[in-house]
């Protein structure tokens, strides 16, 4: 979990560069299918679920004095929190995953990704995996509130640019999706 949580923020900060061909060969392409049969995503994430949610109930009872959600409150976020881990699953279907498979094609060489395929069935690496879920779930109420400062001085920043721009370019509030959040 800890590669999707890195790659989706790599994802979210990097500008997209081709590296690489488009199109990788046909050994490159199965040695990167072979690597994410051995990832399996798939149950990385089901076995993550519960614990992401739980660790996104500790940051939600943060912010509530004595740490006691309102009940009713917690009953609407505990089922759209099930609902949200049960259909993670369900995303990654055979096409995403050889999407997938292609990406790490076209940044690796077949040999490369044979040897990671090997490293992740080492015995060491498959313990690493099988724990994942519990180590993430203390290490992720870490990192959620490390971020806490940051993240709100982020939005804040975010918020006055924003609020900046309306006022510079005041034709451009009528483009915004809820014009009287600004």
């Amino acid at each position: 979990m800890k590669r999707v949580v890195l790659l989706a923020a790599a994802l979210a900060a990097a500008p997209i560069v081709a590296q690489t061909p488009a199109v990788p060969d046909a050994a490159t392409l199965a040695a990167a299918r072979d690597m994410m049969a051995v990832t399996d995503i798939q149950a990385q994430l089901r076995a993550m679920g519960p614990r992401m949610a739980e660790a996104s109930s500790q940051q939600m009872r943060q912010a509530f004095a004595g740490q006691k959600i309102p009940e009713g409150l917690q009953n609407q976020i505990a089922a759209a929190t099930q609902s949200f881990v049960g259909s993670m699953d369900s995303m990654f279907t055979p096409q995403l995953v050889d999407q997938m498979a292609t990406i790490y094609a076209r940044h690796f060489t077949a040999e490369e990704l044979k040897r990671l395929t090997a490293l992740l069935r080492d015995p060491a690496m498959v313990k690493f995996r099988a724990e994942m879920p519990n180590t993430m779930s203390e290490i992720l109420p870490l990192i959620m509130t490390a971020m806490v400062p940051r993240q709100q001085q982020f939005q804040a920043q975010i918020k006055q640019i924003m609020t900046d721009w309306i006022k510079q370019h005041p034709e451009d509030k009528a483009k915004l999706s809820s014009p009287a959040a600004h």
